[in-house]
């Protein structure tokens, strides 16, 4: 049986017209949701279904063809969620309606245009633009076919090209929780990346809500995205804002350059990413990327013109139009305010702008006793002045203070320059490294002290037993 989805009359199967209504129902589809919609079938006697283009959690994708705009091709996507459960139901139909909501009130060339929101029987559709391309899930897997990834140089690119979009999307209160490759499509025409897929859109309530005393009850909030892509907070708690974003455009610029899911970039004991042992970027990169996925949301950024700000140059263009929708951001005050992740390596010893995380300050006994030989493993080239004192030309004129002045130097400074100019793992790295060579360093001056006064009273003993026989 057929029920005509314009009157809703139960009709034979072999009929071709609606007993009740008379319309045509020889290419309208059952009202069963978890039949899948056939090729030329026609719902609301406009969209004409020309394919299956995908299928998520919440529902099916379709290409169908629009005979009220000129037969120009449309994505159709019906909720169709996985558990039919009346809760689940009702919490899939208010996502998409969301969706609906939320893609009207967006315009950006890199984000499907939205047309309409409707119901046909017991299914809801909506109606956006087909995005003519591939997503770059399905451009990566195909790399790793021939022994590729994405390079530096293309996530530069692709960053350019997709934080704009977040800044508007953001700058509007709205944040997508759901990026990942397989989220964000290649258009086929100019080649510019074109996020979709916005079921999981929400509003910014408070930019209070992470890190705020009081934040909401995790019973009130949707929880949404990919494991390994969303944040911890986000997963857990339902708690997103604009950083959540970042993070997840982040681990997919990991996934892109690895050809690695995020599962297999962490340690799963300690949560520490371990993607700096599987790329070779340049330190600014590295930085950017430490920051962009820190497990802290204090401890990332907060506003996509923030790492636009920071991104670094590649040899691609981008066309003004792609870069059109760039919306200043001001970053947030007060807990929003980013703190740094992980900015070792910078390079620039003497730039005072790139702030030392606090926990490293202090006195190095390390660079103190051993500049000469500190100075090599931490990179912290300055340190080799101290070996000036090892030439008897110089000797005369140094009086042999070289050693001791840069060592106090390198004591005072020595923890600040080595995380400058050295990439570390992490802070408790840094310490280990410093700590051993603290330990190194007192092994050898009190060996060399305990020589010396084993010296002296050899020759305390030897100057005794003389003067007796004297």
């Amino acid at each position: 049986m057929i029920t005509c989805t314009n009157c809703g009359k139960v009709n034979p199967t072999d009929g071709r017209f609606c007993s009740d209504c008379g319309v045509p129902i020889t290419r309208l589809y059952t009202s069963t949701p978890s039949s899948h919609l056939t090729s030329g079938t026609c719902l609301r006697d406009r969209y004409i279904i020309k394919r299956e283009l995908g299928q998520g959690g919440f529902g099916k994708t379709y290409l169908a063809e629009d005979k009220g705009r000129f037969n120009e091709l449309v994505t159709l996507k019906e909720l169709t969620p996985v558990n039919q459960g009346t809760l689940a139901l009702q919490k899939a139909e208010e996502l998409f309606q969301r969706e609906a909501v939320m893609l009207h009130q967006l315009s950006s060339p890199q984000i499907p245009r939205f047309w309409e929101f409707f119901r046909e029987g017991r299914r809801l559709f909506l109606v956006q633009d087909y995005i003519e391309g591939k997503t770059y899930q399905s451009l990566l897997e195909e790399r790793i076919a021939i022994g590729q990834t994405f390079s530096e140089a293309e996530i530069i690119q692709i960053l350019r090209q997709l934080l704009p979009v977040l800044s508007y999307i953001h700058t509007v209160g709205v944040i997508h929780r759901d990026i990942s490759p397989d989220n964000i499509i290649c258009r086929t025409r100019d080649k510019t990346p074109v996020l979709i897929d916005l079921g999981g859109v929400k509003q910014i309530i408070q930019p209070t809500t992470v890190g705020s005393q009081n934040p909401p009850a995790s019973s009130s909030l949707t929880r949404l995205g990919k494991v390994g892509y969303a944040p911890e907070e986000q997963l857990r708690l339902g708690i997103a804002a604009s950083h959540s974003d970042l993070y997840a455009l982040g681990v997919t610029a990991l996934v892109l350059m690895t050809g690695k899911q995020p599962q297999d970039l962490i340690d799963p004991n300690t949560l520490n990413w371990l993607w700096q042992d599987k790329l070779s970027l340049s330190q600014q990169m590295s930085h950017l990327l430490s920051r962009m996925v820190a497990p802290q949301p204090a401890e990332r950024f907060h506003s996509a013109e923030e790492i636009l700000q920071q991104l670094p140059a590649a040899n691609t263009d981008v066309s003004t139009t792609q870069m059109s929708h760039t919306i200043p951001v001001t970053p947030p005050q007060g807990t929003f305010q980013p703190a740094l992740v992980n900015n070792s390596g910078c390079g620039k010893l003497f730039d005072e702008s790139v702030k030392v995380p606090a926990e490293i300050a202090g006195w190095n006994w390390g660079a103190f006793w051993l500049p000469g030989f500190w100075c090599l493993s931490n990179q912290v080239w300055l340190g080799l002045i101290a070996w000036v004192d090892i030439s008897f030309i110089t000797l005369p004129l140094t009086l042999g203070l070289t050693w001791p002045i840069v060592g106090i130097v390198l004591g005072i400074k020595g923890n600040e320059w080595a995380w400058k100019s050295r990439r570390w793992q992490s802070i408790k790295d840094f310490k280990r490294h410093q700590r051993g060579w603290a330990f190194v360093s007192w092994l050898i001056i009190s060996s060399l002290v305990g020589l010396l006064l084993l010296i002296l009273v050899l020759i305390l003993i030897f100057g005794i037993a003389i003067a007796g026989i004297g």
